[in-house]
């Protein structure tokens, strides 16, 4: 089984569109606080772990950055933070607007704080619902907000409807599964991964990819000294 693969409909050449109403509207990474690990960590990993599986340039994935749903009104907003939309490509962007590119995401997900929680549950997932995202999913690294502590949605009729979550009873880890974008979610305390439903293979983040390569390398390299050592020649490097 291998990643959804979408076609896109649009030229490369219109993307991406901002407005042109002279109204100012502001950049995430102005106007947000910064987080602390224990939201950025499991943010940053949902982001590089999802461009990976997807590995689409029609597809974009991103992280924290403001979708403006309201021509000229820079206070209609909201900034899911790891979310997937289609047929848009994946050109660099400051905002996303909602009205210009009229593609809404398929998969949202809020990773929960403090301070963002009760938002999650409440408005994002009214106003989620009405825009068609296919899958709409919480995650609480604090294990405090949510139990589960891996929540998730799916549309079903034009309304949400809970997806079940496997929990374990001792740890309460969870596992699901997306079908937005076929991946399998592994969620406990401070801990989050996406998994192959297939294979079950963990999905890696960018340094589990660089360990795994200096390992191979290591390997090799141990390998070649020791067919040398019988006075063999290893067979070149491709």
């Amino acid at each position: 089984m291998t990643a959804p693969r979408i076609v896109s409909t649009k030229s490369p050449a219109s993307w991406p569109p901002e407005p042109d109403d002279g109204v100012y509207y502001p950049v995430a990474c102005d106007v947000l606080p910064p987080e602390g690990m224990i939201h950025f960590v499991p943010q940053s990993y949902m982001q590089s772990a999802l461009e990976a599986w997807l590995d689409d340039p029609t597809t974009l994935v991103a992280a924290q950055m403001f979708i403006y749903y309201e021509p000229g009104n820079p206070r209609a907003f909201v900034s899911p933070d790891v979310y997937v939309i289609p047929n848009v490509g994946n050109a660099m962007r400051n905002s996303y607007f909602l009205w210009l590119e009229q593609e809404a995401p398929i998969f949202a997900m809020e990773v929960s704080s403090p301070s963002t929680y009760r938002n999650d549950l409440g408005s994002k997932h009214d106003l989620y619902e009405s825009w068609g995202v296919q899958e709409y999913w919480q995650y609480d690294p604090h294990a405090r907000f949510l139990t589960p502590l891996l929540q998730g949605n799916r549309l079903v009729d034009g309304r949400y409807q809970p997806i079940p979550v496997d929990v374990d009873s001792d740890s309460g880890r969870c596992v699901a599964y997306s079908a937005a974008v076929n991946l399998e979610l592994r969620a406990g305390r401070e801990w989050f991964r996406f998994a192959d439903p297939a294979t079950g293979r963990i999905i890696p983040n960018r340094q589990e990819v660089e360990q795994d390569l200096a390992q191979e390398r290591t390997a090799r390299q141990a390998l070649e000294t020791l067919l040398r050592q019988h006075g063999i020649e290893p067979p070149a490097s491709e």
